[in-house]
């Protein structure tokens, strides 16, 4: 197995805390990321470091705004159900669950999105990824097939490639016209993203979507940019395609989100107190 260098959390906070607390110690009125037109107006900010465990999850996430999904999806080689039942708190972050697969029925999976629809947006997750292989993590913009941004990790192919699927992140806008092709790449990772937490990052705007992990940009699409307004969505699930998931997993698959940064109401025209972010 090839060794890679792990970005200790303590840098990665670091960061974080710098680039936040500039913006918090003063009153911003438009927030704007130096490398895009524009800004947004709004902040909405979720931190589930401090929650302790066993809080009530749909209560909480309802009070920032965020809802739990309870839907089955029946395509793929294994159906897969979001259930409620998992996502819980742990010490220090939301944990969003598969459940080990026992062979028969539907794979227990998870997902949450915003009540909010929004057109534009820089959306920030801090999350450390689960070593068990078999399931994708997912954190995305998603209206509808034709309106959606995807920034996936792929458990069973972080570091090592399957026999269809190779190693990496995949940054993917799907096509605007049903039939077509997604705009999508392919991002090597150069860390192990399941030994600890880490930022990744979606940027949407008119021209493009950007993505970045701990603050370095990965990738930038142009083509099939998403031009309506929806929420915003985070998953983990399987459905057993060898072609993608892999899996499902035979253990408990969790992955860790310690926090959610969300800016939104997009102006062309930046105003009043400016916060770079």
């Amino acid at each position: 197995m090839m060794n890679f260098p792990v970005v200790k959390t303590a840098v990665l906070f670091s960061f974080v805390a710098l680039r936040i607390s500039f913006a918090q110690g003063q009153t911003c009125d438009t927030y704007v990321v130096p490398s895009l037109a524009g800004g947004f107006t709004t902040r909405q900010s979720i931190n589930f470091s401090g929650v302790s465990p066993g809080t009530n999850v749909t209560s909480f996430l309802s009070s920032n705004g965020i809802s739990i999904s309870s839907s089955g999806v029946t395509s793929g080689p294994v159906p897969h159900t979001f259930t409620p039942n998992n996502l819980a708190f742990d010490s220090g972050s939301l944990n969003m669950k598969v459940s080990a697969y026992a062979g028969s029925g539907a794979i227990l999976s998870s997902q949450m999105v915003t009540n909010d629809i929004f057109k534009y947006a820089s959306v920030r997750t801090v999350l450390k990824s689960s070593p068990v292989g078999g399931a994708v993590e997912g954190n995305f913009f998603y209206l509808n097939d034709n309106q959606e941004i995807d920034w996936e990790i792929l458990t069973s192919t972080t570091l090592q490639p399957s026999a269809e699927v190779p190693a990496g992140i995949w940054a993917t806008n799907q096509p605007l016209v049903p039939g077509q092709s997604p705009t999508q790449t392919r991002v090597p990772f150069t860390f192990d993203p399941s030994q600890d937490y880490h930022e990744y990052r979606i940027d949407w705007v008119a021209d493009a979507t950007t993505f970045y992990i701990d603050g370095i940009q990965k990738a930038r699409l142009t083509t099939n940019v998403p031009t309506q307004a929806g929420p915003w969505m985070w998953n983990t699930w399987s459905n057993g395609n060898p072609a993608w998931s892999n899996g499902p997993p035979t253990a408990d698959s969790v992955t860790h989100i310690r926090s959610i940064d969300i800016y939104k109401g997009y102006t062309s025209t930046p105003s009043g107190n400016i916060c770079n972010i």
